[in-house]
């Protein structure tokens, strides 16, 4: 018999726990051609840059043939051989999230609710202007800067192609629901104005009192209380709404990503304002990610499966859990996929060929569904995983790599002793992974664990199941 160990993940909504799980592992396409779907492990974390003191990184931006990188309260120039400037100014806060856009020419940075910035050569100013309002969010479209001024429902843009001139009269409202503006996002051509409850798309109508006027009838029920969790890629947005439902839009059309499970996770949380998204295309393979820095919590809708994963990195000493994703931003650059760390002043590439995180072990865990059988006893004498075999390394961890199976009888709530099988040292390609004897019961859960850092591929599960009486 078949057993579901290839999916996503789900949590319960009657029970506190995960009915299913799926951390560090990506649901795919069968890459054998031999099932369906199976899993792959997620891509680790190389070191790309590191500024060598323990800061967040903030924001990521690409402009021209360099990466502009705030780290702590300082805005860094990084070329593609990763050797970093650093521009002279500072921000006045060293936390949080930082929006960028630029013209081509202009850089400009916003610190949502504190100022804004623009870099002029290699000196960082605060803008000067007193028309200038307290700005929330940044963008950029058609030669204007454009922002939101903080808790209002109102947005201003700049002067042609000049971060620094700003006239107090060249705003507009966001008016069809009175909510406050969260975001001001350039889209396919169009201005995506996220409220708190509301979003209005405009456009460009090139009128000479203001530029920007609201698409007739593009109003959408959809707003956000989580700014930075907009992002958009493949013709699409994304953005976590503000009844904690995760939104898509193709052209004007939003559609609900997040099952009930994911939402049932979410409104777990004590705080989701705080939310980080971003997408990213690697490997053909395109990816919504959804940081929840004060849960620790990182999800990844993979658009191919329409299936979400989890992703976790450095084990947190003493806690039993591994740490949270260590991505705070996200930037493309010199065809590497980049991302900064949320802690330590470190920027990443993301490698599908590197089974570890900087060096330190990335623990693939997958929890299964119930199996079960109309409330009859099911006993197993025999349990198989298949993986992709014979991929272990020639030395070190990993050159005889395991997989741990346990398994749950009361919902996940207790899980049974550690049990260790060989997945296949290198060019054991018909090792075979079995567990015999796991004894009974009514409702059975599997969770496989892989810790050596090996290329992971997990295509099926199979048991031989004995059914009882009753």
């Amino acid at each position: 018999m078949r057993i579901p160990i290839v999916g996503g993940d789900h949590k319960s909504r009657s029970l506190n726990i995960n009915a299913q799980e799926t951390i560090n592992l990506i649901p795919v396409l069968d890459p054998t051609g031999k099932y369906e779907s199976a899993l792959i492990g997620t891509p680790g974390l190389v070191e790309w840059y590191s500024l060598g003191t323990s800061k967040q990184l903030r924001g990521l931006h690409v402009m021209d043939s360099y990466l502009f990188a705030v780290i702590g309260n300082t805005l860094y120039r990084i070329t593609t051989a990763a050797a970093a400037t650093a521009m002279t100014g500072t921000l006045s806060t060293t936390t949080g999230p930082v929006y960028m856009a630029d013209d081509g020419t202009d850089l400009m940075i916003v610190d949502p609710g504190i100022e804004g910035y623009v870099l002029d050569g290699t000196t960082l100013t605060a803008i000067a202007d007193a028309d200038f309002p307290t700005p929330a969010y940044l963008t950029w479209q058609d030669g204007y800067f454009i922002i939101v001024k903080s808790a209002t429902g109102e947005f201003y843009i700049s002067a042609s192609y000049d971060p620094t001139d700003w006239t107090a009269t060249d705003y507009a409202t966001a008016e069809r629901d009175p909510d406050n503006l969260k975001a001001a996002f350039s889209h396919n051509g169009h201005l995506w104005l996220i409220g708190r409850e509301t979003t209005e798309i405009w456009y460009n109508s090139g009128a000479s009192d203001f530029p920007f006027d609201p698409i007739g009838g593009a109003v959408l029920p959809y707003g956000t209380n989580s700014p930075a969790s907009v992002a958009s890629g493949e013709g699409l947005i994304f953005w976590l709404d503000d009844r904690k439902r995760v939104i898509q839009c193709i052209g004007h059309s939003p559609q609900i990503i997040s099952d009930d499970n994911l939402v049932n996770a979410i409104e777990g949380y004590t705080t989701v304002s705080d939310a980080i998204g971003f997408f990213y295309t690697q490997k053909k393979r395109a990816f919504y990610v959804l940081i929840f820095p004060t849960p620790k919590d990182t999800w990844c809708y993979d658009l191919e499966t329409q299936m979400w994963h989890q992703r976790r990195s450095f084990p947190m000493l003493g806690s039993g859990r591994q740490d949270r994703y260590r991505a705070n931003c996200y930037a493309f650059f010199n065809d590497l996929h980049l991302i900064g760390d949320y802690q330590n002043g470190k920027i990443y590439k993301l490698d599908f060929a590197t089974y570890a995180d900087d060096g330190n072990t990335v623990i693939a865990e997958r929890v299964t569904r119930a199996v079960h059988q109309e409330r009859k006893r099911l006993f197993f004498p025999h349990f198989e995983i298949e993986f992709e075999a014979g991929v272990g390394l020639y030395t070190g961890q990993g050159s005889d790599p395991q997989a741990m199976l346990q398994w749950s009888d009361d919902g996940g709530h207790v899980w049974s002793n550690e049990l260790w099988r060989d997945i296949g040292q290198i060019g054991e390609y018909k090792n075979r992974a079995i567990w015999n004897r796991l004894g009974s019961a009514r409702d059975r859960r599997f969770k496989l664990r892989i810790s050596d850092p090996i290329k992971r591929v997990i295509l099926a599960a199979f048991a031989e199941i004995e059914m009882g009486a009753n």
